[in-house]
């Protein structure tokens, strides 16, 4: 699995160079490493920190990839006393810190063929040079659409860890990836996230954690797509199989997220311990007295059912009808009580089930079910960068922390589509858009 890793690595390497313009890599050639690179850029409105107001006339100075000073006023070169520094105007624009999704799939685009199923999540060396040439892309959408960073829960082979590494170093435009690798799923193989006892569950983690995964995902529950998932199914894990997977992640510090649709596999998950449960359709009070208690993130990933409402006129079998539109009728309002409740929500789209580039609407229908946009921008920032464990990197614009900035024409806080409309991007101190 290293070989193919490297391999990966040095065809993706060799590809994007090939493919940046010529100027970029001029402009890469020509950078001296041992030189601070200063930016002065001047906020006509600033929401430096989401919960909290935005403030007028603002000025952050950027020193390489992070933030060295936010200061009232539109401050000059001399006044900071600096020599030399591009001055970006962001005057009549609305800044804020770059978006955070917790639940993307770069390497894979299955809204455009609803048909694939699981399958491609084994590695096969064909899919997985397919599926890097596919991250590029998707990387490349996720960016300009102002997310900086993402969490990517669940790749076909080996190719997210090759993609998080170009972006890395700078060799491609992306967001900062947290990988996960494979998803860790009940079956007897063993090339894959698959085990099928608690020994082997160990060993499945170990492998991903071998190849270098930032994060640790397990099916608690059977994909929304399938029968298994149904209101009153077991979980296809045994309490001490999860248990182990959980514990095996911990010895690395790993936060662990579990794809769960029905009560049972979301209590089982949460009493296991894992930091997120994806989508959580069904949750109910007791899940909700969970949450609470373990103090667990809810990645809700109300984008999928718009793509959910499209598939379901078309299903013959009236039993996987009955149960999709179950999913379709509850997952909202579950939602909504959650929100209510007091449980803990991160942003997550699910893209790579729905469109990569547009993960902004995962926020719009937030406001939906609702919250105020100020509360859907920081599931998106705050507590995004909390369930990642980079607060102290990523989610507000502070002294320190990543120059990940986005701006929009018009306030978001008043209209929460206008982060569809992403006019400027810079991630890491570097301009993307």
């Amino acid at each position: 699995m290293g070989i193919l890793k490297n391999t990966l690595m040095t065809l993706l390497t060799s590809c994007v160079l090939l493919s940046l313009p010529i100027q970029a890599q001029q402009m890469e050639e020509g950078t001296e490493e041992d030189k601070d690179n200063w930016k002065i850029m001047h906020a006509g409105t600033l929401l430096a920190i989401p919960g909290e107001q935005p403030i007028g006339n603002a000025t952050l100075v950027i020193k390489n990839d992070r933030i060295d000073q936010l200061l009232e006023g539109f401050q000059s070169l001399e006044q900071l006393g600096l020599d030399q520094a591009e001055v970006i105007d962001l005057r009549d624009k609305f800044v804020l810190p770059g978006l955070i999704d917790a639940h993307v799939h770069l390497t894979m685009d299955r809204s455009l063929d609803r048909e694939q199923d699981d399958s491609s999540d084994k590695p096969d060396e064909s899919l997985d040079v397919y599926a890097l040439a596919l991250g590029v892309e998707n990387a490349r959408k996720t960016v300009e659409a102002g997310f900086t960073t993402v969490r990517n829960l669940g790749s076909s082979g080996w190719s997210i860890f090759a993609l998080r590494d170009g972006v890395n170093s700078g060799k491609i435009v992306g967001p900062r990836i947290f990988a996960s690798g494979h998803t860790i799923r009940i079956g007897s193989e063993s090339e894959g996230g698959e085990c099928y006892s608690v020994d082997s569950c160990k060993q499945a983690v170990r492998r991903q954690i071998d190849m270098g995964a930032d994060v640790i995902k397990i099916y608690a529950t059977c994909s929304g797509g399938q029968l298994c998932s149904r209101i009153g199914s077991p979980s296809p894990f045994l309490a001490d199989e999860l248990q182990a997977v959980v514990d095996t992640a911990k010895t690395r510090e790993l936060i662990v997220a579990a794809h769960a649709h029905n009560v049972r596999g979301i209590n089982m998950a949460l009493n296991a311990g894992v930091d997120s449960i994806e989508h959580g359709t069904l949750n109910d009070s007791s899940s909700r007295q969970l949450f609470k208690k373990y103090g667990t993130y809810l990645v809700p990933t109300l984008m999928v059912l718009d793509r959910i409402r499209r598939i379901n006129p078309e299903r013959e079998d009236s039993m996987m009808k009955t149960h999709t539109q179950t999913h379709i009728d509850h997952h909202e309002q579950n939602i909504n009580d959650a929100f209510q409740a007091g449980i803990k929500i991160a942003a997550g789209s699910d893209a790579g089930v729905v469109p990569h580039g547009e993960n902004a609407r995962e926020l719009e229908f937030y406001t939906i079910v609702g919250m105020t946009p100020m509360e859907a921008i920081v599931t998106a920032t705050i507590n995004s960068a909390d369930l990642l464990g980079q607060s102290h990197n990523i989610g507000s614009l502070q002294v320190g922390k990543y120059a990940d900035i986005i701006a929009t024409d018009v306030s978001p806080l008043e209209d929460i589509t206008a982060l569809k409309e992403i006019s400027f991007v810079m991630a890491s101190g570097k301009k993307i858009k």
